[in-house]
């Protein structure tokens, strides 16, 4: 994509021109002398209700020549206030818009607003990247690529500092679509020692180290958890460690789960929708993401990322209910439900984070289906041991716009994963599911500022401003990018 900045409209004419109104106000300045030159024809769309000025929502028009571009795009921006959020939303389903109609270049224009130009223009790119992204897949015939390839920023008044938002918003736009491009791709393609190779690849591109794990070393350091969930399957575990050096004594770890295929095991899953369980990987997917973005940015903090990666298969060498593993810092784990493995190989990823020296940890994982019942599809859960840490967590998803609710962690609960022949089990029940998951995780963190996010509602979505299609979201490359940056 071709990303530029210009100081007036008519510097550089494309196909189509975006401009955003904010709902339940007067039209801004600018869009009220395109109205003008249209015969109020914005105005009238809206009066009509043929446009609601809502997040999500656009309305076009061909512009007969009374403009220097050929079409016009109205986007909504919802109601005030402006924030980054809105803007990313906008100028997504914008992007969307235009492809719909063809157009191989746009000029936006940005919205008023109290933001800085970097703000505004980083939300621009990004939104704009994040909704014209498309995973291709694998037909027969190549399908096209999308029509968009030129996109102008105009309407700001520091082209130095929206320059650098385009730079931000291109970085954090691309790290996003590479975990919904690893999000979408089947398990055939991505198994775990593919998922471990492109973490070599990316970190050679883009500058952090990559040490990988594999069955041997594995089963030398005493990772029990990825080694007994991953004994299904043909395809052997991987744990692989990622570096990023910020210059700094403080390190953040940020862990993911990394389950490239969830049949379930032995507690095998309903056949109907097990398909999406390619999606399982999704947050190891989003670490990674973050990575590549972190290591482009550079925040002046230390920041692990470990990607704990199994595929969770049925099989004569499967694990089994009644099982015990053994994790790497030495506490075993009763299997009372081999589908409840993300936790299981979660307590090898964590407690290697913990022996690496972080200080503080930050794990995601796609881990509970009663995190969807709890909150749905419009935000994740967070379970934390460390209030501060939670609080910087929360911080940064609001700055992120990825929307993100604590649940309590009450010492009753942990009477919930007792196990009579190992210190825990790893599914104790329905009762307070997404809590009690993540509180199992949470042991092996030890005393380290430790929060789990579960992202089973928010990995993958329905379409929307910023996901043409039903699909992988990248859903906590934004937060983890912004925490390591506010904790730098």
């Amino acid at each position: 994509m071709q990303i530029s900045v210009e100081t007036s409209r008519e510097t550089r004419p494309t196909d189509a021109l975006v401009v955003f109104v904010p709902a339940g106000s007067s039209l801004p300045k600018a869009v009220q002398s395109l109205d003008t030159l249209l015969d109020g024809i914005i105005s009238r769309a809206i009066e009509s209700k043929e446009f609601n000025p809502s997040i999500g929502k656009t309305w076009s028009t061909m512009t007969l020549g009374r403009i220097p571009f050929p079409r016009l795009i109205v986007s909504g921006l919802g109601t005030d206030p402006i924030t980054p959020g809105s803007i990313r939303q906008a100028a997504g389903q914008a992007a969307q818009a235009a492809k719909s109609v063809r157009a191989h270049s746009v000029t936006y224009d940005a919205p008023a607003s109290h933001l800085a130009d970097q703000e505004v223009s980083a939300a621009l790119v990004e939104g704009a990247l994040l909704g014209n992204w498309t995973f291709l897949g694998y037909h027969q015939e190549d399908p096209e690529p999308s029509s968009l390839t030129q996109i102008t920023i105009t309407g700001l008044t520091s082209p130095q500092d929206a320059a650098a938002g385009v730079e931000i918003g291109r970085v954090l736009a691309e790290a996003q679509n590479l975990t919904r491009d690893l999000g979408w791709r089947p398990s055939s393609a991505l198994y775990p020692e593919k998922l471990a190779d492109e973490a070599i690849s990316l970190g050679k591109q883009f500058g952090f180290d990559v040490e990988v794990f594999d069955e041997v070393k594995l089963r030398e350091l005493g990772m029990g958890g990825l080694l007994g969930v991953g004994q299904g399957s043909v395809f052997p575990p991987r744990l692989v460690v990622m570096r990023y050096n910020g210059g700094t004594s403080r390190t953040l770890a940020l862990v993911g789960k990394g389950i490239t295929f969830d049949s379930g095991g032995i507690s095998l899953k309903p056949g109907a929708g097990m398909e999406e369980m390619k999606y399982d990987m999704l947050g190891a997917g989003a670490v990674l993401g973050a990575m590549c973005a972190i290591a482009q940015l550079k925040p002046s903090i230390n920041v692990l990322g470990i990607m704990a990666i199994a595929q969770n298969m049925p099989s004569g060498s499967a694990y089994k209910p009644g099982d015990v593993v053994r994790a790497f810092n030495g506490k075993t784990i009763e299997i009372t439900n081999t589908d409840a493995e993300g936790r299981v190989v979660l307590s090898d990823g964590v407690s290697y984070a913990v022996h690496l020296g972080a200080d503080w940890i930050v794990e995601a994982s796609t881990l509970t289906g009663a995190a969807v019942v709890v909150l749905g599809h419009q935000a994740s859960c967070l379970v934390a041991t460390n209030d501060d840490l939670a609080n910087h967590v929360l911080n940064a998803s609001e700055q992120a716009s990825e929307r993100v609710w604590r649940l309590p962690v009450y010492p009753e609960y942990r009477d919930l994963y007792k196990s009579d022949v190992a210190d825990m089990k790893n599914s104790p029940g329905r009762d307070a599911g997404t809590i009690t998951a993540g509180m199992i995780i949470s042991e092996f963190a030890g005393t380290v500022p430790f929060a789990h996010l579960d992202i089973a509602g928010t990995a993958w979505t329905k379409p929307g401003p910023l996901n043409a299609k039903f699909g992988a979201t990248g859903v906590m490359v934004r937060t983890f990018v912004t925490l390591a940056q506010n904790l730098s």
